[in-house]
């Protein structure tokens, strides 16, 4: 029941954060409706925590994560993830190592940015802004939810590798060395951040652009890359990475759930907010009307 208590409250700061990117993103191409009220803003907050706590309701939203998929999918990461941590871990390491050189150090350069949250923050707001300007709204759409996974999966994954406190490869030739649990612990390579946060902003284009054939195998191929990158870069084990591309993909599929019910009940009941930029001699911003 505890364990279950904390999922719920992270799925509800998850809601959180998702309906502030998307009521926000929602403002720029709404400018000058009618904002709704303080009650109307509560009872649909409520409704999206009582949708992560008795499971989704009928939307006809075909990117929702299925349970059966998602237990299939949980348990087979868990299988090969302990597969890996018994069996390859170690190995992998020291070939990794034996068979690094100067031409696999500088492509691996090349990848690192591309597991950086501060690179891809940027990139996704381009992506909102240039939805917004050229309306196009599976440009918005990756935007928002790249946006919104990014938070989502920062946080998750510095709780988690706080939390665990493994060591990195880099220290230790001990795949089995881990500091005592939820002890802060400064050892943090479990899981991959870069790693999660490639996978996360993957996950979230894959889904936007399902039906481009080309673009799921191109985004979670360069995501791949990313992890098998810390691998040769002797900054994780293999375990780390399988971890981190789990929790990537988990939180950019909770991200997406939460955009699409909350642009559902927005559209349901037509409830818009406004945001006017506001100008003055030595400064300029916007303000914003949204109750939340």
């Amino acid at each position: 029941m505890q364990s279950k208590s904390h999922i719920q409250r992270f799925l509800t700061g998850s809601i959180g954060k998702g309906v502030a990117v998307l009521l926000l993103a929602q403002s720029f191409s709404s400018f000058g409706q009618t904002p709704p009220t303080a009650a109307d803003t509560l009872s649909l907050y409520q409704s999206l925590q009582t949708e992560v706590s008795q499971g989704p309701g009928q939307h006809g939203d075909k990117e929702k994560p299925r349970a059966s998929e998602s237990v299939l999918s949980i348990t087979g990461a868990s299988a090969l993830w302990a597969a890996t941590f018994v069996f390859a871990d170690e190995p992998l390491q020291q070939l990794s190592q034996n068979i690094r050189n100067g031409a696999s150090d500088g492509f691996t350069d090349i990848l690192e940015p591309l597991g950086r949250q501060k690179h891809w923050v940027p990139v996704a707001g381009a992506a909102l802004v240039g939805g917004i300007a050229l309306k196009d709204p599976m440009l918005r759409k990756a935007g928002i939810v790249s946006i919104g996974s990014i938070i989502v999966n920062g946080t998750l994954t510095d709780i988690l590798k706080r939390s665990i406190g493994r060591y990195r490869p880099s220290t230790t030739t001990d795949n089995e060395m881990f500091d005592t649990p939820f002890s802060n612990s400064p050892h943090t390579s479990l899981p991959s951040s870069h790693t999660s946060t490639a996978f996360a902003v993957a996950t979230s284009v894959a889904t936007v652009y399902s039906k481009h054939r080309l673009v799921p195998p191109l985004a979670y191929g360069m995501a791949t890359l990313v992890g098998l990158s810390r691998i040769h870069d002797n900054q994780h084990w293999a375990t780390d990475v399988i971890a981190g591309a789990v929790v990537g993909y988990l939180s950019s599929k909770v991200v997406i759930y939460v955009y699409e019910v909350v642009n559902q009940k927005l559209k349901n009941r037509k409830q818009y907010f406004t945001i006017v930029p506001r100008m003055g001699p030595e400064t300029a911003g916007v303000n914003a009307s949204w109750v939340f």
